[in-house]
């Protein structure tokens, strides 16, 4: 009741503010001027010197020669990556975690592109090609409030290329390690008041290296993407986008099992390895419309469905195939105006459908289940004056299963002088259970409570220089009714479980040398406790104690290069050797590309450039499977290809 009071007189509060602001704002006679802008929480597009904000952009997307946006990511600051390896497909079974989460938002376009169907990684960043990609971003948990409901440790923000007038096209082939095969094609074309994307990629890779062993794999994997937009003038324009995905693969699979079916003896343990064959197909359809109604007022409004299919396939060893069926859709409308040069209101409403088609894994299986999830939100930015800012927005969810939630959310930015800036910021969340969590005939629970919590975070900016940024930022999060499955039930079932203290920094330097240098490094760590009851499983367990990211980009013409080292310091995190094939490693990739002319690029990279045995996935059987059967990442590897421009 407390609570409910707090949420009533902090809507109160803000309304009452922004009348106050227009009253202000209609006596004085003022000149408006709304900024193109794609809204999110705290206008970040702007402002790269923010604290909590990183990004990706053209330049390093281009030297780095990366092959999709999962390669991207894992550049990023606060991005941990728990993948089973690169073997065909496992991408469906990796935990990415931003912030020590993994409950974030993922925005394509402006567009909310998370799924809420399984426990696994509810969005596939392998799916989007690279070659396609403008910028990959990182913002912090309170840029959440206009893109979703679950931004507990923040938001990856993906934006796609965009024409220029005329047409441009580009072939892209390469081959390398492991019987690798790519080849696509990108397209951008501007004519009047059309323009255009078309893209497609294919790409084969087989059995691939660790440091130590061979590992059986197969890729085989085709991407198509069309993207038109209909302007008007400045006024207005239309954007229908459609991407499609299909893959094959095959992987190892490895772990162990009790034969013994007497409980009162001893186990007796055996190992299990075999192999599975699988498909996954994805296809995305969104229409967006984007109207500037007067130089103060803006207004987006967009529909879009998603569907997904993933099959791992029966076998001998696999009586019951692995399979799930997604499909969301959904639609969303926001509104922004600038009353006054000092003051910019947004709010906007939000609708969509989660729907589990088809789910079946070794244990249970379901069908034909829908979450509805509904939302409401507002944010007022104000400008007091030269030097600060504050920005509050409050949204109200809800959620067919998991209820309802008003979420305040405060940010204030204090810039003391030109070269440095404060942030503060104040967010609540509201993280609904998964579909597999709740509607599993085995693990399921209905009677699951959402997530919920508060996340703080601080940061502060210094560029003493216009070559030079020095950023760092802090979060704390205090999470409630933490869902895990709970093991000390027979049969097993997901539960809140815990409550969730998180706790994590960034130190970051970006420095520019001269035109042709530029050099960053990026310092994360994070640190997740949890409370549980006796017995319960602890919740987080694969966050390293710390990493360090280390980019030195060249650029000069014919050359560029890009020298890439990550640092991965106590990957258990404290809980002792040997949960991993190592425990503290690095990681270092280099590409260099060489301009024949000003339409083709021959370039080369090496990936694990040192041959580093490592892996990401804790498969801590107690020392019964040896090192040669962790899910290891690749040895040393590399791809050379030309990519031609006309």
């Amino acid at each position: 009741m407390k609570q409910k009071y707090l949420n009533v007189f902090a809507l109160t509060g803000l309304c009452l503010l922004t009348w106050t602001i227009e009253t202000a704002a209609a006596e004085e006679a003022a000149e408006f001027y709304l900024e193109p802008m794609i809204v999110t929480a705290a206008r970040y597009e702007t402002n790269e010197i923010k604290p909590g904000y990183y990004k990706i952009g053209e330049q390093q997307l281009k030297t780095g020669n990366y092959d999709n946006a999962l390669d991207v990511v894992q550049e990023l600051p606060g991005i941990t990556i728990m993948g089973q390896g690169v073997s065909g497909g496992r991408n469906a079974y990796s935990n990415i975690l931003l912030n020590g989460s993994d409950r974030y938002i993922v925005v394509v376009d402006g567009i909310r592109a998370n799924w809420n169907g399984s426990s696994y990684n509810d969005f596939d960043f392998s799916v989007l090609p690279a070659e396609m990609l403008a910028s990959v971003e990182v913002l912090p948990a309170s840029a959440g409030a206009i893109y979703g409901n679950a931004a507990k440790g923040g938001v990856i923000r993906i934006t796609t290329k965009k024409a220029a007038e005329g047409v441009k096209t580009s072939i892209n082939l390469e081959t390398g390690s492991y019987g690798r095969e790519s080849e696509n094609i990108l397209q951008l074309g501007k004519s009047g008041d059309w323009s255009w994307l078309v893209a497609a990629q294919k790409s084969i890779t087989g059995d691939y290296s660790s440091a130590r062993h061979s590992i059986p794999s197969y890729d085989n994997t085709e991407n198509a993407d069309v993207k038109v937009t209909k302007s008007w003038g400045d006024a207005a324009e239309l954007t229908l986008s459609y991407s499609a995905f299909s893959g094959r693969y095959m992987s190892k699979i490895f772990n162990y099992k009790n034969i013994e079916t007497d409980t009162t003896k001893p186990a007796n343990l055996v190992k299990n390895i075999f192999m599975v064959n699988a498909c996954k197909t994805e296809n995305n359809l969104s229409l967006e419309f984007n109207r500037k109604i007067s130089d103060s007022e803006n207004n987006i409004l967009g529909i879009y469905r998603r569907g997904s299919n993933a099959v791992y396939d029966e076998g001998s060893n696999v009586p019951n195939p692995w399979l799930i069926e997604l499909r969301t859709q959904g639609f969303f409308d926001r509104y922004t105006k600038q009353w006054h040069p000092k003051n910019t209101l947004t709010g906007g409403i939000e609708y969509y459908q989660d729907l589990v088609l088809d789910y079946q894994d070794l244990t249970s299986n379901y069908n034909d289940r829908t979450m509805i999830s509904k939302a409401v939100y507002l944010q007022n930015e104000w400008r007091l004056d030269d030097r600060l800012k504050a920005i509050g927005s409050l949204r109200q969810d809800w959620n067919s299963s998991a209820g309802k939630k008003l979420s305040p959310a405060v940010a204030v930015e204090y810039n003391p002088s030109d070269k440095l800036l404060y942030t503060l910021a104040y967010t609540e969340y509201f993280a609904p259970p998964k579909q597999l969590q709740v509607f599993s005939p085995k693990n399921g629970n209905e009677g699951l409570k959402p997530e919920e919590g508060k996340v703080y975070e601080f940061g502060a900016s210094y560029k003493p220089e216009s070559s030079l940024t020095l950023k760092a930022s802090i979060f704390h999060r205090d999470a409630a009714n933490v869902i895990a499955v709970d093991r000390t039930v027979d049969p097993r079932r997901y539960a809140n479980v815990a409550r969730e203290k998180a706790t994590g920094f960034t130190l970051s330097a970006d420095k520019r040398f001269s035109e042709q240098w530029r050099a960053s490094v990026a310092y994360t760590q994070t640190k997740v406790e949890t409370e549980r009851s006796k017995n319960m499983p602890q919740v987080s367990t694969m966050i390293p104690h710390g990493e360090l990211q280390f980019n030195l980009l060249y650029d000069r013409e014919p050359y560029s290069a890009l020298l890439q080292g990550r640092g991965v310091f106590d990957q258990a995190n404290g809980r002792g050797e040997n949960l991993f094939a190592n425990n503290t490693y690095w990681v270092w990739n280099a590409s260099l590309n060489y301009k024949l002319d000003k339409r083709a690029k021959l370039y080369v990279k090496v990936n694990n450039i040192f041959n580093q045995f490592y892996s990401s996935w804790d498969n801590d059987t107690g020392g019964f499977l040896d090192f040669d059967e962790w899910y290891a990442e690749p040895g040393r590897n590399y791809q050379i290809g030309i990519n031609y421009t006309f």
